[in-house]
């Protein structure tokens, strides 16, 4: 055997020293290496170099806490482990544990140097921040950290909600959506068993939550919102209806590409000719310009095709009910829109798919079928298109599509 590993040893030392084929090549810079800038100042707070450091390695980056403000929580934590056991193991186990927290508060006393620092780093950082009424932010792709004014911060989420419609509420109306949640699920006794309406209740519902990542790609720096539905009243039956949905619907998906291989194998089967060219575009706030009646007239036909009147009219009640809940809070203003579907809400991905697919159905089919456009394909709400120039214009399709909803507004990217 220990001659059968000398001989592997010495093969692995040939091998070792042996020239490669494939030499390596020359190392690139850091900045060489990133798509997207780790940090983008839109203000004029000059950062030194150890605060950019810091900023660089995200929003995401924690900090070690000092060991005194977890160190009793970790203690009683372990002491309750311990208790459920064995009594002839709970005394080893005691001093197994004590002697390794013996430990952690030891290596502690030693100065942790770079924790302190960079807790004064994010101190002056905070300083700079208030002084210049700014603010700490997230672009939409990237994960770049984003430095702007507060001010314009709010400006551009005013911009967005304005723009959209939204209105302002002069009451909180989560109370009054609980209420209804739970009403109309007592209704919907085919759909929902009287026994999960407890688990599908928010036990404290409050007003979700809007913040905005900025769209640093793209001309003025718009928002994308995001917002936290997860203490939504109609959170949990969100997330019901849409398995429920899944199960009553079928849609073919016939236009969504699901990932970038997806993409690849269509167009590798695609025959593209000397007159063919590519256009993409992106839905404009796709999910505040889905038409909910609209939608909720789709959804029952679809339905209709599958189930009885009964189910059908039940889920729709409870879809009505969650579609309608669209409001948020931002900077303590609560905002609801006329139109549109809830942003963060778990079904809001499916419900604009329902609206989109019968969307294409109706008006992109027509497209293919004239053979104007050789391909046709949407990743959510991004949407890639090859025509033949010789038929159409890039400008004929965008007035064409732009034209087909009012809500449903196409920008070239």
């Amino acid at each position: 055997m220990e001659a059968h590993y000398n001989r592997l040893n010495k093969k692995l030392e040939q091998l070792l020293q042996k020239p490669s084929k494939h030499p390596t090549p020359p190392a690139r810079n850091e900045d060489q290496k990133q798509f997207y800038t780790r940090i983008k100042n839109l203000t004029n707070i000059e950062l030194n170099t150890e605060e950019i450091q810091l900023l660089k390695y995200g929003l995401n980056y924690s900090i070690e806490n000092p060991v005194a403000t977890y160190v009793t929580n970790l203690a009683a934590e372990t002491e309750e482990a311990i208790r459920p056991l064995d009594e002839k193991l709970q005394n080893t186990y005691g001093f197994l544990a004590a002697k390794k927290l013996k430990q952690i508060i030891n290596s502690a006393s030693q100065t942790n140097t770079l924790q302190k620092r960079q807790l004064h780093i994010v101190k002056e950082l905070n300083k700079k921040l208030h002084t210049h009424k700014a603010m700490i932010t997230q672009a939409d792709k990237g994960k770049t950290v984003v430095i702007i004014g507060s001010k314009d911060y709010a400006d551009k989420v005013q911009s967005f909600l304005t723009i959209n419609n939204f209105n302002t509420l002069t009451r909180d109306p989560t109370n009054k959506f609980q209420k209804l949640i739970n009403k109309t699920m007592q209704e919907c006794d085919s759909i929902i068993d009287k026994r999960q309406i407890r688990f599908l209740t928010q036990k404290k519902p409050a007003p979700p939550v809007l913040k905005a990542q900025l769209k640093l790609h793209k001309t003025d720096i718009p928002i994308r919102p995001v917002v936290n539905n997860r203490t939504a009243p109609a959170y949990k039956l969100a997330k019901h209806m849409t398995k429920i949905l899944n199960q009553h619907i079928n849609l073919n998906n016939q236009y969504n590409i699901m990932n970038s291989v997806n993409l690849a194998n269509d167009l590798t089967k695609l025959e593209i000719q000397e007159n063919h060219r590519l256009i993409t575009f992106d839905i404009k706030d796709l999910y505040v310009n889905v038409p909910i009646q609209e939608t909720l007239d789709i959804t029952k036909n679809r339905l209709l095709q599958n189930n009885n009147a009964q189910t059908t009219q039940q889920v729709i009640s409870l879809l009505r009910v969650v579609l309608t809940q669209n409001y948020f809070t931002f900077q303590q203003t609560i905002y609801q829109t006329n139109q549109g579907i809830a942003m963060g809400s778990p079904i809001s991905s499916l419900i604009a798919e329902i609206f989109l697919q019968q969307y294409e159905d109706k008006n992109i089919k027509h497209l293919l079928d004239t053979k104007n456009i050789a391909y046709y394909a949407r990743y959510v709400d991004d949407i890639l298109i090859i025509f033949d120039t010789t038929k159409i214009s890039p400008h004929t399709i965008t007035r064409y599509i732009n034209n087909i909803h009012s809500n449903i507004k196409l920008n070239t990217t």
